[in-house]
């Protein structure tokens, strides 16, 4: 385990989020999320009964998107929503369509499934998505469908979209100063 020993405890909800690219025979990429909620107990919500180990949420997304980063088409799911009308927003999602990952994600989606339009929990899960997408379309796979190559010569530079986005592309980083040193700036 890698965290320190917990104190003892009772296990009271369990979220479990998967997100998953796939590479389609179109040259697109699919990346499909979902979350599913369960509690070890029965409850009540203002409008429903769940039994214990029942689903207080059991939601789908699928972003398609092209390899400039464009979604093409977005597509959600409500198996089960923590009210009756949760549903209900799920055609909203295709509004995601002509959106690009990259700077400025966060807040184009909130325009577009927040404040109200969308699912909070969906919504919050769209920034872990387009992380996804972007592990998934680092590199590309070599045309034999083996193992994914690394390219010989990095790029010279990270760019805007990855630049001071975490402590290893710091552009005052050890990392960025030997792999980037075009965009390394020390002491800033």
């Amino acid at each position: 385990m890698p965290l320190t020993q917990a104190t003892e405890r009772e296990q009271i909800h369990n979220r479990t989020i998967s997100i998953t690219a796939y590479e389609r025979t179109d040259g697109l990429v699919d990346v499909e999320g979902h979350i599913l909620d369960i509690k070890p107990f029965s409850h009540h919500l203002l409008d429903s009964h769940r039994a214990a180990g029942e689903p207080v949420h059991d939601l789908w997304l699928r972003l398609t998107v092209d390899k400039t980063m464009v979604v093409q088409s977005a597509e959600a799911k409500l198996d089960v929503g923590a009210h009756g009308i949760c549903h209900l927003v799920a055609p909203n999602f295709a509004a995601l369509a002509g959106l690009k990952i990259g700077p400025g994600w966060n807040r184009m989606v909130r325009q577009r499934v927040g404040h109200g339009k969308g699912c909070t929990h969906l919504v919050e899960m769209l920034a872990q998505m387009a992380t996804t997408a972007m592990q998934a379309m680092w590199t590309e796979r070599a045309p034999t469908g083996a193992a994914r190559e690394v390219a010989q010569e990095p790029p010279r530079s990270l760019g805007e979209g990855m630049l001071n986005t975490c402590y290893t592309y710091n552009q005052d980083s050890e990392f960025v100063k030997e792999y980037f040193p075009g965009d390394y700036r020390p002491g800033s």
